[in-house]
């Protein structure tokens, strides 16, 4: 992303603009590819039981392909999400008059280190906030998992 930022400036501009399309270029390859993988490789023994046990196409996804998906889909969105926050600090920090990279490249320029510092806090603590959200919206749509493999 950061090595196609120059050009994006130069057909996008720098406004909001630059950000929605950094932050899709960012994002689409990471959950797209996690998705294809993850039907992929859901088992067909499973889509077949679906067949035998006459399950319509719809079933067949909301019963036993969406379910066998989740795990790999939902690290797939925490990948997407990951590169859609760093995407968005970097357009800030490089072509931005607003926002978090702005205000550390901001007080980079006035020599307040404090500034930056604070400044890269909240974005780490956005970042964690955010993974969080994204664990707990895991753990809502699976209630079926049982273990836990970040072991909290």
């Amino acid at each position: 992303m950061l090595a196609w930022l120059p050009l994006l400036v130069l057909f996008v501009g720098i406004d909001e603009e630059l950000k929605y399309v950094s932050i899709a270029w960012s994002t689409a390859i990471p959950v797209i590819l996690a998705t294809t993988r993850s039907i992929a490789d859901v088992s067909p023994k499973l889509v077949e039981l679906g067949r035998v046990l006459d399950f319509t196409p719809l079933q067949r996804v909301s019963t036993i392909v969406l379910p066998a998906a989740l795990p790999s889909l939902f690290t797939g969105l925490r990948e997407g999400l990951a590169a859609a926050w760093q995407s968005l600090v970097i357009v800030e920090l490089f072509a931005s008059f607003e926002g978090l990279g702005y205000l550390m490249t901001w007080g980079r320029q006035l020599f307040q280190l404090e500034l930056v510092i604070v400044a890269m806090l909240v974005i780490a603590a956005i970042g964690l906030l955010l993974n969080a959200s994204l664990q707990y919206l895991e753990r809502f749509v699976q209630p079926w998992k049982t273990e836990d493999p970040h072991g909290s």
